[in-house]
């Protein structure tokens, strides 16, 4: 069902004006990224959404079966959304947002203040008659569910395209900020948005090549009603500790999260010596909130315990998840550090005390 939704969506751009796809150049294959590809035209681009197989047409000419860039205004069910585009130079083009308190960018926080982005409320309280009202070029969605099928049909038969972002889905690190070359093409920034991306490669990978001499064990998360659901081993954040030197205790294949019991964490983590994103907590006596029975857990005692929560709005967003999705270097950096006890000035972690 969703996937004939996908395609639904994506024919709405397939036949209705003349084949502009003329002298297609597939640009250069994606080094990380899954889920999208992406080939230049003579007039704009043609991107294909791998997961799903529907294909965006571009287009700077003014056409029915393409959505016409550079876009001017835009909506986003997310705020990583945001960070792509605020990086792009674009935050001004953004006029509605899922989550408005949630952000971090102090320039889109900014718009929000002075009324300048509207809040478009999320699930089953989304606002569907203020994204009409805003008329945005694209409205940027992720995931598809039976609540948000019919919103999303309602916008496209009035003529606003629905755009699946499947960025979240990328297991490695820099497959996710290669979606900054997704977002390029909306702009007609493709080139900029590649540059930036080789800047960010080149970063992110001398601090993969620094050497960690004591690669220490890591645990990551805290239980929820008994239960430790944790990134699965082959996952984006996994990787993210593998490719900073650290050993991630949950060895697997997985790309998913997965779910521990207690006693299954107590065992597998008993010689863990960091531990990693605890949710809110900002102190280590916080943890104990969630259970009682971890302060009899080995990394609670001995553990370096560090939370990715040092920057966040007022009301809980994380520019862990906002921001660091762009800076996929500055993330590697802080958790190298960490790695190597060199912790003094990280910038999305704090050490818990």
């Amino acid at each position: 069902m969703k996937k004939l939704i996908y395609i639904l969506l994506a024919l709405v751009f397939l036949a209705s004006c003349k084949d502009y796809r003329q002298e297609k150049e597939v640009v250069e294959g994606n080094r990380y990224s899954q889920n999208f590809g992406i080939a230049v035209t003579d007039v704009g681009y043609d991107i294909t959404l791998t997961r799903n197989g529907s294909l965006l047409h571009l287009s700077r000419e003014k056409c029915d079966s393409a959505i016409k860039i550079p876009i001017q205004s835009a909506v986003c069910f997310s705020t990583t959304h945001t960070a792509f585009i605020s990086q792009l130079g674009e935050a001004s083009s953004i006029t509605g947002i899922s989550g408005t308190k949630y952000v971090c960018d102090s320039v889109v926080s900014s718009m929000i203040a002075d009324g300048k982005i509207y809040e478009i409320g999320y699930d089953k309280q989304l606002d569907m008659e203020r994204i009409i009202s805003l008329k945005p070029d694209v409205v940027f969605a992720y995931g598809i569910d039976n609540e948000s099928i019919s919103g999303f049909q309602k916008l496209e038969k009035i003529g606003i395209p629905v755009v699946i972002v499947d960025d979240y889905l990328e297991p490695k690190p820099m497959g996710r900020t290669e979606w900054i070359k997704f977002f390029g093409c909306f702009y007609d920034k493709l080139e900029m948005a590649e540059n930036y991306f080789d800047s960010v490669e080149n970063k992110y990978n001398e601090i993969k090549s620094l050497p960690v001499e004591n690669s220490p064990k890591v645990l990551v998360s805290l239980p929820w009603k008994g239960t430790w659901w944790v990134p699965g081993g082959n996952s984006f954040f996994a990787n993210f500790i593998k490719e900073a030197g650290g050993q991630y205790v949950f060895d697997n294949e997985s790309t998913e999260s997965l779910p521990y019991s207690l006693e299954q964490v107590f065992w597998l983590a008993s010689d863990a010596e960091v531990w990693l994103n605890t949710n809110e907590k900002t102190k280590r006596s916080q943890i104990l909130d969630v259970d009682s029975r971890l302060e009899n857990l080995a990394p609670y005692k001995n553990a370096r315990i560090y939370n990715n929560n040092k920057i966040t709005s007022e009301y809980g967003g994380s520019d862990f998840w906002e921001s660091g999705i762009v800076h996929p270097d500055v993330i590697l950096l802080d958790l190298h550090k960490i790695f190597t006890s060199d912790d003094a000035d990280l910038h999305y972690y704090m050490r818990l005390e």
